[in-house]
């Protein structure tokens, strides 16, 4: 015996606008499979190598962990540090990983053998960035809450600038990609300001503009070709026009910055925490910002900075990442859980030879290292809680009920389906679906035959409503005429059914009307447009 069908309600037509938000919708969320490890600490920061295999480093509490993008487990931890590890990040080359505290001290690792490469002490308080320059990746960028933005030389760990404009924390800084000498920094005094470091300590701090943010900035992010930057502080972010900033060197403390704001956008309901760059399925640049409300949001600066899709997460989002070949998408949240997505298939290409995974004993503890297991999905939250005793858990698939409207269309009582979806929560959509399937089962009289005015009357309220509607009038025209055709004989008996015929035939005539209207407007501009069109000579 064949199942019984469901009703199916046809999605309108989408315009263009719409067609390409939803390819962008579906793009985001083929970022699948998501996996969930638990940390003892808030996830703070999230950074992946720019070069292939595109490992990750996670900062979490007093420990670095370095994860592997083939099987995302965690492949070297770093914990070398006696205060709360802040901003790990990679070299270019993978090579080499930096990362400061909250005591103030900056340390770089050989990410090999995890090995103590450099150590800089010149902060009072606690380092908030750090970052390797563009390129080879000599020189170190760094913030701290001591109110300084700090250039160091890798080789020898001596300080080569000194930035000291901000008069609050500093909390985020980026080196401009296309012209490493600048730099552009957002601090707790609500600012964000340009530094140039060619500008000797004898003519100036080295401060060339500064743009009034007007709330506390925690995060910035500064485009590949160095035009534009993005600063996130509180709900708000601000995208600025950095060639003109730079091109005006003097007076800056005057400078409100407001000119070179080109874009102020509050999409979130709590304060951005992290920013990063992306790639659509096109290839088109997108930048993607997490916030404390849990919801990640993806950007067009190509239109006008539309919200292309939003994704949401069970708890506040402290850091986010998006690997350079676009497949992963990692989330660290302040209950100390990580969120892998991974993308199937993407960024395994011919040739490129397998990394070798060792997994750390963290990880074997974790249950995750060789022989171990893996949890995902719903599983993985309670992962590290679980016992690895093999259990299996064999889930029945649960049926979907039918709707109220399916249980009467499967027992043949069209009157009543129909009577079911003319209630205000039911949708037009899905009134005219129902309606639609009754003409095809040849069962439209017999919903609408032998009715009191009581219960006729919602059906003709229904029609009056939707009966010039584009998208349901042919439909809704062909009901009304059976209508028709079953109550003639009985109109003038009930005042409330021949109202509302009444009303139903004056809203016809005015569609008419204003139809026959349109007609005559389309044919004076068609006679205007063809009177304006070039004449050709042969």
């Amino acid at each position: 015996m064949a199942e019984f069908a469901r009703l199916v309600v046809p999605k309108p037509p989408r315009t263009s606008t719409e067609s390409q938000q939803q390819k962008e919708s579906v793009y985001w969320r083929s970022f699948k499979s998501p996996t969930f490890l638990k940390s003892y600490a808030p996830i703070t920061h999230v950074h992946f190598s720019p070069s292939s295999p595109h490992r990750y480093v996670v900062t979490s509490g007093t420990r670095l962990q370095i994860y592997s993008p083939k099987t995302n487990r965690v492949v070297k931890t770093i914990s070398r540090f006696k205060e709360t590890a802040t901003s790990g990040e990679i070299r270019t080359d993978g090579k080499l990983c930096v990362a400061g505290d909250e005591g103030g001290t900056v340390q770089v690792f050989d990410i090999n053998s995890r090995a103590i490469l450099r150590t800089i002490r010149a902060h009072k308080q606690a380092v908030h960035t750090t970052k390797f320059s563009p390129g080879a990746g000599t020189q170190i960028l760094t913030t701290s809450s001591d109110t300084t933005v700090r250039l160091f030389d890798l080789s020898t760990s001596a300080p080569l600038r000194t930035f000291s404009s901000h008069t609050d924390y500093v909390r985020a800084a980026s080196f401009v990609p296309s012209s490493p000498s600048l730099v552009f920094s957002g601090g707790y005094d609500s600012t964000v300001r340009l530094w140039d470091s060619r500008v000797p300590d004898s003519e100036g701090s080295g401060c060339v503009w500064v743009g009034r943010h007007g709330k506390p900035v925690d995060a910035v992010l500064v485009g590949d070709q160095g035009t534009m930057a993005v600063s996130a502080g509180g709900p708000i972010m601000r995208v600025w026009d950095l060639l003109g900033a730079g091109a005006r060197e003097d007076d800056v403390e005057e400078d409100t910055g407001t000119q070179y704001c080109l874009k102020a956008l509050s999409n979130h309901q709590k304060a951005i925490t992290s920013l990063c760059w992306a790639e659509s399925e096109q290839g088109e640049k997108r930048v993607l910002s997490g916030g404390l409300d849990g919801l990640v949001k993806v950007y067009d600066p190509q239109e006008s900075w539309r919200v292309r899709h939003t994704m949401r997460y069970g708890g506040q989002v402290m850091s986010l990442a998006v690997s350079p070949n676009n497949s992963h998408l990692v989330a660290g949240l302040s209950d100390g859980s990580l969120s892998i997505r991974t993308r199937a298939g993407v960024g395994r290409k011919a040739g490129v030879p397998v990394e070798k995974v060792t997994p750390s004993f963290d990880a074997m503890l974790a249950g995750m290292g060789q022989g171990g297991v893996v949890y995902s999905g719903k599983q993985a939250g309670e992962g590290l809680k679980a016992t690895f005793e093999g259990e299996v858990k064999v889930s029945k698939e649960r049926r979907r009920k039918l709707t109220e409207w399916d249980r009467m269309l499967k027992s043949f009582r069209y009157g009543d389906a129909l009577d079911s979806v003319m209630r205000g929560d039911v949708t037009p959509a899905t009134a005219f679906a129902l309606m639609d399937e009754l003409i095809r089962r040849d069962g439209l009289p017999i919903a609408l035959a032998n009715r009191t005015d009581l219960t006729l009357e919602p059906v003709l309220s229904f029609l009056v409503k939707h009966i010039t509607h584009p998208r349901y009038s042919t439909l809704a025209a062909d009901i009304a005429s059976v209508l028709i055709d079953i109550y003639t004989p009985t109109l003038g008996l009930s005042p409330l059914i021949d109202t509302l015929f009444s009303r139903l035939r004056r809203k016809l005539d005015e569609e008419l009307d204003f139809q026959r209207e349109l007609t005559q407007v389309q044919g004076a501009l068609d006679m205007v447009f063809s009177s304006s069109a070039p004449v050709s000579v042969r």
